[in-house]
């Protein structure tokens, strides 16, 4: 079977993506199509553009990357390029339309940050007037850009009322609007979230960002029937669910997975799980009540419900539309999201969103210099980020080495493989082969694919260890898994792997920190561990594609940088919490992302060594620190409940006098507004955040070392809560809305400028209002919160690899295999090969009794996972765990094993000293022996972990952990 795959993967990257065109999304089902059908109770005609006495052009000069650290405003220049006058072309109601005419970029040098000329537009000029009466805009936009694929104009309202606009942040009163070309745009949006109750104006701009090959340099657009309008209003804000709705995952549920959906003010007791195909009903129950520190909520539970098939919900009148229980639920989105990175490729022809574009982009190093498009455009405009790129890649061959393995999905595997080697190919191709390549660069332009003009974007190459590493890592797992389908491909990337690698190694020491103690998004600065841990992952993908011990050696002894970043005893609070990072060793600061999380690296880094090195003597530390991280991202959920998405981070109260003066006042108030902990800490739910707002890049890496500490643990409640994360996503949120663009149901606009909608794109994510920490999402569409990234598609299939999909489990028996599940009762009876005695079958995850041979094994199986069972006669093994702990620190562990034969166990301990480590014991069937360890937890005010070995087979590990404050 493996060379149909070598056969079939040639076949494929050799031609398949010349016939490939971007996904649909159907838009009957996106908020857009509602909204454009809601009943208006009441509208006000503001201008029929039949004359233009309040209409003003304008222009603005270049835009500034965004720094969250500082305030950033844009003027008016002194001059205008737009034109406006009234038109008899182009006419949706009356006599005429506003035409606005203006090039598509300004005379002179674009400017050296890679960011447009500027903006172009037409604003409406109002005396003050008062809109609360209204929630919606209404107005009709013909844009005419010959050439154009895709186009977008930003709309801004002006108050100079109670509350300004502009907003501090730029964000409030704005919105973007992707419209279709040649073709009249209805387009509405809701205010109801926007102060308007002293407008002074209303306006519409394009980005000044130039032209590709084959688009005009000059372009129109003509407007009409600009009116307010009252409709009910979507919720955007609160805890609460949607009145008359059912909070619920839109692509589904996987088969063995927990089932909730959660509602609020619904008059009903009990709900009912409707099988759509055949109309009956499989489930009445009551509906339970849920309380937590957000409120109190309506939960519908039907975990036992584990056929595969399409439902609705019901409870009272209120239904939800279908949505699927079964194996391949999340299947679907990974398609999309490799739609989402087809689109968002660069350097090649995109049927609908541009040509062969950037081949004037440039990076230089010295006298050298390079063309550096391709990879993929990595936000809503249309930058390259060494880091996104090498992330993608690094997510999509993991992905392909996982689909590999199983065998079961060839169609999957090639199109993952096609993406991934797209990114691969950036990465070897952007390197000047002496630790210098391009790291990534800002770029906001349509260029027209001549070098040496003055709309080139220029980058200068650098020597970075971290990129290095990174490079290193994803060339050494991309030669493992090209390594059959094209050796020589595979062999070229290995060799690199190994230059990258040195350049990384030899470059470590001289990283100075920063004197910034944040990012320019607001995540945590100088944070110590990051360097480590990618290079511990690339030290340890370079063992696994040489087996060279010098790998071996360099990623173990970086392990200690993350290890000593941690909390590891209990503070001194009304609610202490363990098992937190702070920023460095010295822990001074406790680590924050608010954009861009990193949290997934260290735990992938210690695993990643678990794994790799199962016999070194710090295992133990590293796989501690694992589990008390996974075990404070599980605590900190509870605060979320029923939804369970992932709280941000702790913070102090003090914080706020290290960040720039003029974000002090609101970093203050936001910590203040996070959940009290004790002793000036406080725990928020959403990030302390500025500019850059939306939890979908912090969230998602939560939930990828939850799914790396899943595995680890065995832990199923660790793989369940990342899950929820994806879930949060996808649909069970307070707005009852799926957030991936073409994905489920009433998916809203995003933020997406520069290449249109896309299916498969994620924003970054729901954010909050002001100071507040509660889930804000509102109509409009302004970044960074609803503006398309790559960071949140790539751990999307990042996590999808650990968590999607059944367990595989395979094996040898001598007669029939009968997997228990625990809760449910439900069986499930594999019969292995009369000849060989192999079997092989996929299980949902959950927990299990595994019978066969009149033997039997508790197991617990974790989604996406593979193991190996030998069911064979005298072979399986069942033992289970108790534990007493005295008040003195005293920790008895008991074992009770059944089984045949003779057997030893071996324990490794962290904060828990055992003198005799060892034990042997012989077992017969039919019965059950007993046999304990007595140990002393070494630090009381340490939590402690143990796990048990069996025969030596790691793959049967149990975990046991305490602390002498738990009860």
């Amino acid at each position: 079977m493996r060379y149909l795959y070598v056969i079939v993967t040639a076949v494929f990257l050799s031609g398949f993506f010349f016939a490939r065109k971007p996904m649909e999304a159907n838009f009957k089902d996106s908020a857009a199509y509602r909204w454009l059908n809601k009943k208006v109770f009441s509208k006000r005609t503001l201008d029929n553009m039949e004359n233009l006495d309040n209409w003003r052009s304008f222009t603005t000069s270049g835009t500034a990357i965004v720094d969250a650290r500082k305030v950033i405003k844009t003027v008016d220049s002194s001059s205008t390029v737009a034109t406006i006058e009234l038109s008899k072309q182009f006419v949706h109601e009356g006599q005429q339309s506003m035409l606005m005419t203006t090039p598509t970029r300004l005379a002179g040098a674009a400017p050296k940050n890679g960011r447009g000329w500027g903006r172009s537009g037409v604003r409406r000029l109002f005396n003050g007037d008062d809109w609360t009466a209204f929630n919606r805009i209404s107005i009709w936009i013909y844009p005419d850009l010959p050439g154009f694929y895709t186009t977008a104009l930003d709309c801004q309202l002006y108050n100079d009322g109670a509350v300004k606009l502009p907003a501090i942040f730029g964000q409030e009163g704005e919105t973007s609007l992707v419209l279709k070309n040649h073709q009249w745009n209805h387009v509405v949006w809701e205010i109801s979230n926007v102060a308007r109750d002293k407008i002074t104006a209303f306006e519409m701009s394009y980005g000044l960002s130039g032209s590709y090959p084959g688009e005009a340099d000059k372009i129109r657009f003509y407007f009409d029937q600009l009116e307010l309008e009252k409709v009910d209003p979507d919720k955007i804000e609160g805890w609460d669910v949607w009145k008359g709705r059912i909070s619920y995952p839109h692509s589904g549920y996987q088969t063995g997975a927990q089932k909730t959906a959660i509602a609020n003010n619904i008059d009903a007791k009990v709900f009912k799980l409707i099988d759509q195909d055949k109309g009956v009903v499989v489930l009445t129950k009551p509906i339970e009540k849920v309380t937590s520190y957000i409120g109190s909520f309506q939960v519908m539970d039907f975990s036992e419900v584990r056929k595969p098939g399409t439902y609705v919900l019901e409870a009272g009148i209120v239904t939800t539309k279908p949505f699927r229980i079964g194996p391949d639920v999340y299947e679907r989105t990974l398609w999309k999201a490799l739609n989402f990175f087809f689109a968002e490729r660069c350097g090649m022809e995109i049927p609908g969103i541009h040509g062969n574009e950037h081949q004037d982009w440039i990076c230089v190093h010295g006298d050298k210099r390079m063309v550096i498009n391709g990879g993929w455009h990595d936000a809503g405009d249309l930058s390259q980020s060494f880091e996104g790129t090498e992330e993608i890649t690094y997510s999509l061959l993991s992905m392909a080495e996982k689909l590999r393995a199983r065998n079961d999905n060839p169609a999957l595997y090639n199109r993952v493989l096609d993406e991934a080697k797209w990114g691969l190919d950036w990465v070897l191709k952007t390197r000047f082969g002496d630790g210098y390549r391009d790291v990534g660069s800002i770029n906001s332009r349509r260029t027209n694919n001549i070098i040496g003009d003055d709309d080139d974007v220029v980058a200068t190459a650098q020597n970075s260890p971290m990129a290095n590493f990174e490079a290193a890592t994803v060339e050494a797992i991309g030669y493992l898994v090209f390594k059959d389908t094209d050796p020589q491909y595979a062999a070229n990337a290995l060799k690199m792997a190994e230059a990258d690698w040195k350049f990384a190694a030899e470059g470590m020491p001289s990283v100075k920190p920063s004197k910034d103690l944040w990012r320019g998004n607001f995540d945590s600065n100088n944070v110590e561990d990051e360097l480590p841990s990618q290079a511990i992952l690339s030290s340890v993908a370079m063992w696994k594609a040489t087996g060279d011990k010098k790998y071996a050696v360099f990623a173990t002894a970086l392990a200690h940088v993350i290890v000593d970043a941690q909390q590891r005893k209990r503070p001194d609070w009304d609610t202490p919490l363990t098992g937190f990072f702070y920023t460095s060793t010295a822990k001074d600061r406790i680590l924050h992302y608010c954009h861009r999380g990193r949290e997934q690296a260290p735990t992938m880094a210690l695993t990643a060594l678990c794994d790799a090195f199962p016999d070194n003597p710090d295992w133990m530390h590293w796989y501690s620190s694992v589990t008390l991280y996974s075990e404070y991202l599980k605590t900190l959920a509870k605060y979320s409940a029923p939804y369970n998405m992932m709280p941000a981070s702790v913070y102090v109260d003090t914080e706020y006098m290290h960040v720039p003066e003029s974000r002090q006042e609101s970093f203050r108030k936001q910590v203040l507004k996070g959940i009290p902990l004790g002793m000036g800490h406080y725990l928020r739910i959403f990030p302390v955040w500025m500019d850059y707002r939306g939890n979908f890049g912090t969230i998602l890496p939560q939930a990828q070392a939850l799914a790396c500490a899943a595995h680890l643990r065995g832990d199923l409640a660790s793989a369940q809560l990342a899950e929820h994360q994806l879930e949060w996503i996808i649909g069970r949120n307070p707005f009852a809305e799926s957030t991936m663009y073409g994905e489920g149901y009433d998916f809203t606009p995003l933020y997406t400028p520069s290449s249109g909608d896309i299916v498969g794109a994620l924003p970054v994510g729901i954010q909050t209002r002001g100071e507040d920490d509660i889930p804000y999402w509102p109509v409009q569409s302004m970044w960074t919160y609803k503006e398309i990234w790559g960071h949140p598609v790539t751990n999307w299939i990042w996590l999808l690899k650990d968590i999607e999909g059944p367990a595989m489990v395979e094996g040898r028996a001598t007669g029939p295999v009968i997997f228990k599940e625990v809760n449910t009762k439900q069986v499930i009876t594999v019969f292995p090969d009369k000849s060989t005695g192999n079997f092989k079958t996929t299980v949902p995850e959950g927990k299990y009794v595994v019978i066969s041979n009149g033997g039997e094994q508790k197991q617990t199986f974790l989604p996406g996972a593979t193991y190996h069972f030998e069911c064979r006669r005298g072979f399986l093994l069942n033992y289970q765990i108790s534990i007493q702990v005295s008040a003195k620190g005293e920790v008895i562990i008991k074992i009770k094993a059944q089984g045949n034969g003779q057997h030893h166990f071996h324990i490794r301990t962290d904060n828990l000293m055992i003198e005799d480590t060892s034990k042997a014991i012989k077992l017969k069937p039919n019965n059950s022996l007993t046999f304990e360890w007595m140990g002393h937890i070494t630090s009381p005010d340490t939590p402690w972990v143990a796990v048990i070995v069996p025969d030596d087979d790691m793959s049967q590990r149990k975990e046991i952990r305490g602390a002498v404050w738990e009860k």
